[in-house]
């Protein structure tokens, strides 16, 4: 799965005399990752490309902690949508910026493989990156493939170190042939994915939900703000025979508590109307329309 392969592949990729900077919002497997290497981290704001330019010049002029030796290894680790966030990373520009100090780049794609992209091979298809410019990519079966399983891709040296050195990979069986069969068959699938995210994201926003994430992504988060509000939503939507997903502390800062939705390529026009219907009239019984709803268009 995607969590194994980050906390695992991490410490294989970089250690003493390294140094990780990771997006203050980075997945907490890649936070335990990092954490489990004896590289220095370091964090910049949130898809900053300005901070992460900040954090790297003044990491590489102060070099190593106590001896101020010049790095052995740098890696900036950032996702490919955010999934607390449903956000797209700002990856040409955060590329760029690598490219400039000579940084490798980790990219995590567990919430955009398959999910984003004319053709579903993720962010670096939609925003129109080389994908040799990405010097490992990280991806996980378990989301838009519905199978099990995790992935890097990389340079023919990274994967044979990889193999040799990763414990994920040296003590784990395979994955059995019906979950590469699951993969093979949702991959024929994926198109469906784009259109269905944008329309439910649509809706969402024009009966005045706040929803956080960018077109295109499959994750959108509904925000709830108020603890209280997250017993009342959920149970309310399950009454009507809609199963939600809330997220609050700890995952998320205190009252920023949300609904988190995960658009489905299986999911017909006909469930995703039954489902903005549902969720439309709890939000109102339960007042988490924070904006004013669109006037329906007359034909």
């Amino acid at each position: 799965m995607g969590y194994v392969t980050n906390s695992a592949i991490i410490p294989c990729l970089v250690g003493k005399g390294g140094l990780i900077i990771s997006d203050s919002l980075n997945h907490n497997s890649i936070v335990n990752g990092a954490r489990g290497s004896s590289a220095t981290v370091r964090v910049f704001q949130h898809n900053s490309p300005a901070h992460l330019e900040e954090v790297l010049r003044e990491q590489i002029a102060g070099g190593q902690p106590r001896t101020h030796r010049p790095w052995k290894k740098i890696i900036v680790i950032v996702e490919g949508i955010y999934c607390m966030e449903g956000e797209l990373c700002k990856l040409p520009e955060i590329i760029a910026v690598c490219k400039k100090y000579k940084a490798y780049t980790y990219l995590d794609e567990a919430h955009s493989i398959g999910a984003v992209g004319q053709s579903g091979r993720g962010v670096c298809e939609l925003l129109g990156v080389d994908p040799a410019d990405v010097d490992i990519m990280m991806g996980t079966f378990t989301k838009s493939f519905g199978s099990c399983g995790g992935y890097i891709a990389a340079s023919k040296e990274i994967i044979q170190h990889l193999k040799l050195s990763c414990p994920a990979h040296l003590y784990a069986t395979s994955m059995s042939p019906p979950a590469v069969q699951q993969v093979i068959s949702a991959i024929k699938k994926l198109a469906r994915i784009r259109e269905n995210s944008n329309f439910f994201r649509s809706e969402l926003k024009k009966m005045g939900f706040e929803v956080l994430g960018d077109n295109d992504s499959p994750v959108m988060l509904i925000m709830l703000y108020n603890p209280a509000k997250i017993p009342a939503f959920s149970r309310e939507c399950l009454r009507q025979k809609v199963a939600v997903v809330t997220v609050a502390f700890p995952t998320t800062p205190l009252l920023l508590a949300r609904a988190c939705i995960c658009i489905s390529a299986s999911r017909t026009r006909e469930d995703l109307i039954k489902s903005l219907d549902v969720i439309s009239r709890v939000g109102e019984l339960v007042g988490i329309k924070y904006f004013p709803a669109e006037p329906p268009k007359i034909a």
